[in-house]
């Protein structure tokens, strides 16, 4: 009987230590990915002086690491404001049913094409849906700082876009 509490009892003890061990592995990994991102395209804590200068180009990373960046922008986005990001997907819209407000988006998917992460982008100057803009399901590719912005307590974000190509 000790012998089966004793074993019991390593075992409970490596399959905790095992899962804290594929956590922390987990979370060091997604730490070693943005630095790998920030180191390969150049970004610093700071933002660009040169609005023409892209401090985030999604378009050339793998389609994994597009959808972990575009998370990683939701979940930690101080780290992206100010920040000129490119970023290419498929162009979706979003109406507001109490507002009737209209949306526009930037849709990436994963790898599998299972999951897909959006991000919203403002458009400056007189373009008018849906004359100026492609049809939803179309290729597109989204240039603009990222900014956040707070509204009744809740923080969004968007692309504040200088260039929308289709």
């Amino acid at each position: 009987m000790k012998k089966i509490l004793i074993l019991l009892t390593c075992l409970t003890l490596l399959s905790c230590k095992a899962k804290d061990k594929t956590d922390n592995s987990g979370l060091q990994a997604a730490a070693a990915a943005k630095t790998s991102v920030a180191e390969a395209h150049g970004t610093s804590s700071t933002a660009s002086s040169d609005p023409s200068k892209i401090d985030l180009d999604l378009t050339k990373m793998s389609a994994t690491m597009i959808y972990s960046t575009m998370f990683d922008m939701l979940v930690m986005p101080e780290d992206y404001v100010e920040k000129n990001i490119k970023v290419s997907g498929w162009f979706e819209t979003y109406t507001d049913p109490q507002t009737g407000e209209l949306y526009y988006a930037v849709v990436v998917p994963d790898a599998t094409a299972c999951c897909q992460q959006g991000l919203e982008f403002v458009w400056p100057g007189n373009h008018k849906y849906p004359d100026d803009f492609p049809e939803p399901g179309q290729d597109i590719t989204v240039t603009g700082i990222y900014k956040l912005i707070e509204n009744d307590g809740i923080t969004y974000n968007y692309l504040d876009a200088s260039s929308v190509e289709f």
